[in-house]
């Protein structure tokens, strides 16, 4: 499937697959290139479940309590309210899908593109939480 839309989030590649304008806002599909270590700080969505597969390399699911280990081919998700987040645990470049229910992450991802942290820190904060996402500080992941 050709992406609809390309573009980084802090340094990282997400290529949207579908659009939440394509299915009206029912999902959206898009995939994350991570170098290894990369991938999102943990967060919680408020609208949102995830369903993530791994479509190379290797990622570790954090589900707010304990990291899963996911090879190449594996299904993981995460629920609306949890925290969560993954990271590429392998050695070299991955990529992993998620499915987004209901679909406006994609809207989301493409706010933030134009920002850089740590320097546009307050600002990406701002969008966050108008689109319902908290990012959660070690201390907070319970």
């Amino acid at each position: 499937m050709n992406p609809r839309k390309a573009f980084k989030v802090f340094g990282e590649n997400i290529e949207v697959l579908v659009t939440s304008e394509e299915t009206q806002g029912t999902f959206s599909m898009i995939v994350q290139t991570s170098p290894p270590g990369g991938g999102p700080p943990p967060h919680m969505h408020r609208d949102e479940d995830e369903i993530f597969r791994v479509l190379q390399g290797e990622f570790e699911l954090f589900d707010g309590t304990q990291w899963t280990k996911l090879q190449a081919g594996e299904y993981a998700y995460t629920l609306r309210g949890s925290v969560h987040t993954f990271r590429n645990c392998g050695t070299t470049e991955g990529k992993i899908q998620a499915i987004v229910i209901p679909g406006k992450l994609d809207r989301y991802l493409e706010a933030i593109s134009p920002f850089n942290m740590p320097q546009d820190v307050e600002r990406v904060l701002e969008i966050s939480q108008d689109f319902g996402i908290t990012f959660v500080t070690p201390d907070q992941q319970t």
